[in-house]
């Protein structure tokens, strides 16, 4: 009787310390290899969702342009944003040089993701988004749009018709840092790339 009892407690003990430890080393060699995989979709996610957002304003510009029957520009300037910095591209009448306002459309791009204009760095693309990459010469200012809905560059009362490139990156550890590009082409298509370690794609 005792011993059926004694074979009935040890049948329903839990894990020995060996059984548990082996499991929590387990766990912690799959947390370790995953985690920077995981951190780097995140990245990527973010990026993307950047981009689009930035494409998102100049296309809103575009339509500003030929809805108000005014040449508008889109502005790029860096700013803080509650407890992080990042880039603030804005809408405005090309002629207006005032601050950005509240009426003004916008985005915020938060940190990590800012926006540089030379290709350096950890990670930094090989390729520039180029004449001839592109097929068509680049300016790297404001992208303004006519009310026809033409990208241009606005100087002094006159936009003259040419595409637009810009660049961003991601501050995630070396050598995982997230390049993405913004083209306009002087037809008005815009498009995303993003760089994988050897060519931009979109």
């Amino acid at each position: 009787m005792v011993k059926k009892r004694e074979e009935r407690l040890h049948n329903q003990s839990g894990f020995t310390l060996l059984e548990l430890t082996s499991v929590v080393a387990i766990s912690m060699i799959v947390m370790m290899t995953a985690a920077p995989n995981m951190m780097n979709g995140i990245g990527n996610i973010r990026l993307r969702s950047s981009m689009t957002s930035l494409a998102g304003v100049l296309q809103n510009c575009r339509m500003l342009a030929v809805k108000k029957n005014f040449v508008m520009s889109t502005h790029f300037i860096a700013t803080n944003y509650v407890d992080s910095t990042g880039v603030l591209a804005f809408v405005k009448k090309a002629s207006d040089t005032s601050l950005v306002n509240a009426s003004d459309s916008q985005v915020q791009l938060e940190e990590p993701v800012a926006q540089v204009t030379t290709l350096s760095g950890p990670g930094a693309p090989t390729i520039a988004l180029d004449s001839s990459f592109l097929g068509f010469s680049v300016q790297s200012g404001d992208a303004s749009f006519t009310p026809t809905g033409l990208p241009c560059a606005y100087s002094g009362g006159t936009c003259t018709n040419t595409g637009f490139a810009y660049y961003f990156h991601d501050k995630r550890p070396a050598p995982r840092t997230g390049w993405a590009g913004l083209s306009i082409s002087p037809a008005g298509r815009l498009k995303k790339w993003y760089w994988n370690g050897s060519t931009w794609t979109d």
